[in-house]
């Protein structure tokens, strides 16, 4: 589950890094931003209680919505998508 996360997550950076000529450098950090906290809720899952995780849910729902101001909602809702798609069918197993 970690490396198809980590695989989605870096093929959405590749892309993202291909065409930064159409991002502007805020754009880009708060995409950045929402995949590391995305891949860290995932690896840190086991090892916090529910009060770090919900800290890790906050920032990442903070970090979508100013991705989301910033005109690039997108990008984010694939960086989402692929963060939640292991762990549903990891569910379903």
């Amino acid at each position: 589950m970690l490396e198809e996360l980590r695989e989605g997550q870096e093929a959405m950076l590749s892309r993202i890094n291909e065409s930064e000529g159409s991002y502007s450098t805020l754009q880009l950090h708060f995409l950045k931003r929402l995949s590391r906290l995305l891949h860290l809720r995932i690896e840190q899952s086991g090892q916090l209680n529910d009060e770090g995780m919900h800290l890790i849910d906050r920032a990442i729902y903070s970090t979508y919505c100013d991705a989301v101001d910033l005109g690039v909602t997108a990008e984010a809702q694939k960086l989402l998508h692929r963060a939640v798609a292991p762990a549903a069918r990891a569910a379903q197993s």
